[in-house]
């Protein structure tokens, strides 16, 4: 991997984790915020966004095409795969970890998405799991 590509996958990571940072804050997915405040962990996640992408395409010439040390599309899309995926499931498990005394006390919960407003993904995920009878 080059240093392009690693600048491309920090790029995806960052942003995505902004992303969802600022998409949890907004619908007050609790179980998904690295920050109790609402208002906080918005700002964060703008900033993370924005920071990236600053830092990605002002730091140096982005506009590389593939025959010269660019990035491919199939490149591209697996770089950006990969990196999406990495940082959803560092969300999952940091939220997770940060918040983890959120919804412990609960006997239920909504189901699908809107769980993530009272509790953890992981507490979610175990609950469930043990409700379907998979886990002892």
């Amino acid at each position: 991997m080059t240093a392009f590509d690693n600048q491309y996958l920090l790029l995806v990571f960052a942003s995505t984790c902004g992303a969802l940072q600022m998409v949890a804050s907004y619908k007050g997915l609790h179980g998904l915020t690295f920050f109790r405040n609402r208002y906080v962990t918005f700002i964060v996640g703008i900033i993370m966004l924005i920071s990236s992408f600053a830092w990605f395409f002002l730091s140096e010439p982005r506009n590389v095409p593939d025959t010269a040390a660019g990035l491919s599309g199939n490149e591209q899309f697996g770089l950006f795969s990969l990196a999406a995926g990495c940082a959803t499931i560092f969300t999952l498990l940091f939220s997770s970890l940060r918040n983890y005394n959120l919804g412990n006390k609960l006997d239920s919960f909504q189901p699908g998405l809107d769980a993530l407003k009272e509790t953890t993904y992981a507490r979610a995920l175990l609950r469930t799991l043990k409700s379907m009878g998979k886990v002892w």
